[in-house]
């Protein structure tokens, strides 16, 4: 029988499909927390990931093979196939351990923690568990090497049919991803949540084309799934018990959000009315910090109570808030207002999934212009409440015109010099950074303005002393501060992208100033125990404190960007970015040379997962 290229090509390719059955062995591993699906759609995406998916996976295993079968003859090659299944197999097995615990997959960071874990905080083994993962390191080298044996060096891989299993693994992964565009863009939970399951999947979506062609009504269909009343998710032990929530006088609650809002942009100068309407009366946070230093997480952590690592998993099963859900069972009149489209980044699916009749966006030409109409919007909606009933209402207005630098040619423009337009292409370690942050503090005092009126109209049609108040940002903005060409959000977790104002008015709240750390995650407790009345222990369901606890200062806090993640002490900042990569930097983001992972970092770790189901 002639050695030839083709030969060990399919041979090493047939050694690599018939991974696929081992593959799915281990891969039962993950099924307790996979949302076994009760409808034809939702089965066939289980099935077609399946296969394709794990096939895809096997198949990307091959490509070393195919390139070591140009060098090596079959007699020799068996040898490196069966040390790769074999250590696929066991990164795989050793994965759904680590997703078990932690709801995420493998990656650097969990390696580093493993080997500076001295005192076995996060990864405890007995002695019989050491053996039983020796035992299956063995059990997969001898049987990859018997596999990789007849397969390749006994060349009986030449006689199966690699090419039509490839095309039927080929068809099943372009299944599963057409599958999940449609369910996706319809809001079909029996499919979107079974996808953070699945080791390095990537699912398509094409909600937007698919409006954009008519294809789709997104309203429609994310009306058709809202339901208070969901289960939720099957993979969350949130709440870990039932709630108890009766208020006896419910206050009005209004959350104002002015998106990229700074610390540093409060005060009599940049926020006049703010400052007289709540710097005596209202309680203000020194030292406060959004869960994320980008639109979406922090947002997130302000309404969940939740890290941003629960995100993906609350956007997949489509699982509303505790808080907005309480609101709804009692019957507080919603008034939820945003300038930028609330679908642009997923509350049409996460936040605010269970309301119905979402107003999604507001009509204007510009972020400024949109800002002055949803607050005209606002009073309105206001106004028909006073006349309809006295039944509580929740309010939020979500401002965006300093997230746009926007500023119209006839608003007063205090902080000079300016620039008049915003151009990031402009921007570099040369740059002046003054002008633009100029500009952006011009358009804070802008959405002041139009929060004056906010104020005025509450007072006026006497709603002020019954509304609980909160006015923060979702995140901060940075302006090279560090003289490190940072520029905007979304790039570290430093104070000028995740440090942010925090003020709080209205029925029970004490004036004056909070200097400890605070955090985002204390905005759901803090409303849920004082506007909703719900008695139960924080751990039940948020993973902050009550933000009007005397005292409350955290000794670290969690902030998330779209895909990594920083822990904040008082003197630096461990920081985990999406593959697992780590670094430890002080607090203008200077590298800390030598520096070993503190106390905070494995408290993170098992905070991380309080509020997943263990199986």
């Amino acid at each position: 029988m002639q050695d030839t290229l083709r030969r060990r090509w399919r041979g090493t390719l047939a050694f690599a499909l018939l991974q696929l059955p081992l593959i799915w062995l281990v891969a039962l591993r993950y099924t307790p927390y996979l949302a076994v699906p009760d409808d034809p759609m939702g089965v066939a995406y289980l099935v077609l990931t399946w296969i394709g998916h794990f096939g895809m996976l096997a198949l990307l295993g091959w490509l070393p093979l195919g390139v070591l079968a140009l060098l090596l003859k079959a007699r020799w090659l068996w040898l490196p196939a069966a040390l790769l299944g074999a250590l696929g197999l066991c990164a795989l097995l050793l994965d759904t351990v680590v997703y078990a615990q932690y709801r995420f997959h493998v990656n650097y960071f969990m390696v580093s923690l493993f080997l500076n874990d001295e005192n076995g905080e996060i990864f405890s083994f007995t002695t019989s568990t050491w053996l039983v993962v020796i035992g299956c390191v063995l059990l997969a080298l001898t049987l990859e090497g018997w596999l990789a044996q007849r397969l390749i060096a006994g060349g009986r891989g030449r006689r199966l049919p690699v090419g039509s299993a490839c095309g039927v693994v080929l068809l099943a992964l372009l299944g599963s991803h057409a599958l999940h565009i449609v369910a996706d863009a319809r809001y079909m939970r029996s499919v979107t949540q079974q996808v953070g399951v699945y080791p390095l999947l990537f699912p398509t979506t094409a909600k937007d084309f698919m409006e954009e062609h008519g294809w789709l009504d997104p309203r429609a269909a994310r009306a058709a799934n809202a339901d208070i009343e969901a289960r939720q998710a099957q993979n969350l032990d949130w709440p870990k018990n039932p709630l108890s929530c009766q208020a006896m006088q419910p206050p009005n609650v209004l959350v104002v959000l002015i998106d990229s809002w700074r610390a540093d942009e409060y005060g009599p100068k940049n926020t006049p009315n703010l400052h007289a309407a709540l710097n005596e009366s209202g309680r203000r946070y020194l030292n406060h910090y959004s869960g994320g230093n980008a639109t979406r997480n922090g947002t997130m952590s302000l309404f969940y109570g939740l890290t941003g690592n629960y995100y993906a998993y609350l956007n997949d099963s489509q699982t509303p808030p505790l808080l907005l859900t309480q609101l709804q069972k009692q019957d507080y009149a919603l008034g939820i207002f945003s300038s930028a489209s609330l679908g642009s980044v997923g509350f049409d699916r996460t936040i605010f999934s269970s309301i119905e009749s979402l107003r999604m966006d507001t009509q204007g030409d510009s972020p400024a212009d949109r800002d002055r109409q949803m607050t005209e919007d606002w009073m309105h909606w206001l106004g028909r409440q006073e006349r309809q009933d006295a039944t509580p209402w929740f309010g939020m207005l979500f401002y965006d015109a300093p997230h746009g630098y926007d500023v119209p040619a006839d608003a007063a423009q205090p902080f000079q010099p300016s620039v008049q337009n915003m151009d990031y292409l402009e921007l570099g370690p040369e740059t002046d950074p003054l002008p633009y942050f100029n500009r952006h503090r011009n358009a804070v005092h802008y959405d002041d303005v139009l929060l004056g009126k906010t104020i005025d109209d509450l007072k006026a049609k006497g709603e002020w002393d019954e509304t609980l108040l909160v006015v923060t940002s979702d995140h901060g903005q940075s302006f090279d501060d560090f003289d490190k060409n940072y520029w905007g959000h979304n790039g570290h977790f430093a104070s000028p992208q995740t440090r942010v104002p925090m003020l709080v008015n209205g029925p029970g709240v004490e004036p004056g100033e909070v200097t400890g750390m605070t955090s985002h995650l204390d905005v759901a407790p803090m409303l849920m125990r004082h506007a909703l009345g719900c008695s139960n222990p924080l751990s039940d369901y948020a993973m902050g404190e009550d933000l009007l606890k005397p005292g409350i200062d955290h000794p670290w806090v969690q902030s998330s960007s779209y895909i990594d993640y920083g822990i904040i002490e008082p003197n630096r900042i461990t920081v985990v970015d999406g593959t697992g990569q780590w670094e430890i930097v002080d607090r203008q983001l200077d590298p800390i040379e030598g520096a070993e992972f503190s106390p905070a970092v494995f408290d993170a770790m098992q905070w991380f997962r309080r509020f997943y189901r263990q199986g």
